[in-house]
């Protein structure tokens, strides 16, 4: 386990004590956090989302208490798990073991969807980030091969992220722009509307 120089953890609950439509958790990490508010807007006539987003990468107990107790902490009808982007030093198999173990506490009786890892790219947008394309490409694999395991759907949001333009991206080479949360956000949004049908 390694931490980052910062560590953040940010949440939020619509409506808690309301149980009249579906309940949905967005896990995740900064692009989780730059697309939720508009995700919460797009559904707002058809669930209430929460969320949970954290800098914590996946092989920290810290990371693991607190996404276990956001999502038993509400009932919710889908979870979607969005969380690659820290914790570059896991291994493939260190990555997967922890994340399955975790969805595995977790799912209850919740729909899973497991969103793939967004592009990264070095600074200035210009060339992908050859260490993190690896790791991305390794993890998107992985969660692939986890939403056949456990059944659940596959949010293919990296081929989502490839079409987002520059302008759309923050010139750090892997946060978004509003336009770019905007995109992201309707991705996101048209799958759970889908799954709560």
């Amino acid at each position: 386990m390694k931490k980052e120089t910062f560590e953040w953890v940010q949440s939020w609950c619509d409506y808690a004590d309301k149980n009249d439509k579906p309940r949905v958790l967005l896990v995740g990490d900064s692009i989780t956090r730059g697309y939720q508010g508009i995700v919460r807007e797009l559904l707002k006539d058809v669930a209430y989302v929460d969320y949970l987003s954290t800098s914590y990468a996946v092989d920290n107990k810290l990371y693991s208490q607190l996404v276990e107790g956001m999502a038993k902490n509400s009932d919710y009808a889908l979870i979607h798990f969005n969380h690659g982007l820290h914790g570059f030093h896991m291994s493939p198999r260190t990555y997967k073991s922890k994340i399955k173990n975790l969805l595995l506490r977790i799912r209850g009786k919740s729909k899973l969807v497991l969103a793939e890892t967004t592009v990264v790219y070095k600074e200035g947008n210009k060339r992908l980030h050859t260490g993190w394309k690896k790791r991305v490409n390794e993890r998107n694999e992985i969660l692939g091969e986890l939403a056949t395991e456990l059944d659940a759907e596959l949010n293919r949001l990296y081929s989502v992220s490839e079409r987002i333009a520059k302008n759309d991206r923050h010139n750090d080479g892997t946060h978004y722009a509003p336009k770019g949360c905007e995109i992201l956000a309707d991705a996101v949004a048209e799958c759970v509307k889908s799954l709560l049908k």
